[in-house]
């Protein structure tokens, strides 16, 4: 057996103690993924780190609600670290329609598809909200990693749900119709939330289910009709997750 450096060794065992770490936290959080897909919300991955990056940084800079940070085709050599805010991730189709992938809001870092300076963002990031972002380029990301062997394996983690994530949400939105992918997509997002609100359009539930917003409002007069939902100023609340379930698993 070939004997490796202390400095691996180390690497080796804190990168299985990620692996058990993440095997432990399995059990409901797991079965609900399992059913429902992991949630496109990402939110606080990166807390600890906050100050970290801060320091390498330049100070936050303000975007304000519609900017967009990153664009398809023609963002690159810049990622960054999101203070505060919301912002969506989306692509368009040839047809101008919009399709949601993911949502990002405090303590999470983007535009990794830039990490390669030659290469541009191929997903459109913009703002829900007024942000606060904190740019960095590769070589900062690169240095702080080199230094920092946890913050390595976090980055690591944190693209492996990202990936996780856009496998599910393909599988669902490929073999599911409308009412399925919607229920699935307020049940993988807000289940764990008691009386929760979704504070989304109907447009914007459209474009991450990828279907119309005369679709999404036909399955929303449905969930309401049955009393799984109690519609709410834009949004709505869900008042009976088990008869979301209930309606997802009669129409599978």
């Amino acid at each position: 057996m070939p004997a490796f450096p202390a400095c691996e060794l180390m690497r080796m065992t804190q990168f299985r103690n990620v692996i058990l770490c993440l095997n432990e936290g399995m059990s409901k959080d797991h079965r609900t993924e399992e059913e429902f897909g992991a949630s496109c919300f990402f939110a606080g991955e990166f807390r600890e780190y906050r100050d970290l990056f801060a320091s390498r940084c330049p100070p936050p800079m303000k975007m304000l609600k519609g900017q967009c940070p990153c664009r398809r085709g023609v963002t690159s050599g810049w990622m960054y670290y999101l203070c505060s805010g919301m912002m969506k991730v989306y692509c368009v189709n040839p047809q101008g329609n919009d399709r949601i992938v993911a949502f990002l809001k405090d303590d999470t870092i983007f535009g990794l598809d830039c990490l390669e300076k030659e290469q541009t963002s191929v997903m459109t990031i913009e703002c829900l909200t007024d942000c606060w972002i904190m740019p960095f380029q590769s070589d900062t990301l690169k240095e702080m990693v080199r230094e920092n062997a946890d913050l390595g394996l976090l980055v690591l983690s944190y693209y492996c749900k990202v990936t996780r994530q856009l496998c599910q949400d393909a599988e669902n939105l490929s073999i599911h119709d409308v009412s399925v992918r919607l229920i699935n997509f307020l049940l993988k997002n807000w289940r764990a939330e008691e009386n929760a609100y979704v504070r989304l359009s109907q447009e914007d539930l459209a474009s991450a289910i990828s279907c119309s917003r005369s679709g999404v409002a036909r399955v929303l007069k449905k969930l309401k009709d049955s009393g799984a939902i109690e519609m709410e100023g834009i949004g709505f609340r869900i008042v009976d997750p088990e008869k979301l379930i209930a309606l997802r698993d009669a129409s599978l």
